[in-house]
């Protein structure tokens, strides 16, 4: 009885121990996962070449918010990169019409011109 007592106590305290050391991560900080923190990381791949990763992160974006138009400038401007500007070109239709502001009409108006010279290249 005594040894099942221990053994039980011995396992608690692994359990606790495991539990303890674990990742800090475990679950989203909140105010992590938002369109805007998604379109952010996004540009920061954009810039750097990773258009897989901005990619995902412009569709979290879009799963997060489906009117969100900077998403949707940055989905534009990776199809651009990656070999396609007549389809970034669509994309960068639908963010002007879900653009809300002045500041996201001059993205907007900046993503066509890039597509465009993107186009003219091709």
């Amino acid at each position: 009885m005594k040894a099942r007592q221990l053994c039980i106590i011995w396992a608690a305290c692994m359990l606790l121990l495991t539990i303890g050391c674990g990742p800090d991560s475990i679950f989203i900080r909140q105010g992590l996962d938002t369109p805007s923190h998604h379109v952010n990381n996004g540009n920061q791949f954009l810039n750097s070449g990773k258009f897989d990763a901005a990619l995902g992160e412009f569709n979290r974006a879009i799963e997060l918010d489906p009117n969100f138009s900077p998403a949707y400038v940055g989905l534009g401007l990776v199809s651009g990169h990656t070999g396609d500007p007549e389809k970034g070109l669509e994309i960068m239709e639908k963010a002007r019409e879900l653009a809300q502001d002045e500041n996201q009409r001059k993205n907007v108006k900046a993503g066509f011109e890039i597509l465009r010279e993107m186009a003219a290249k091709n």
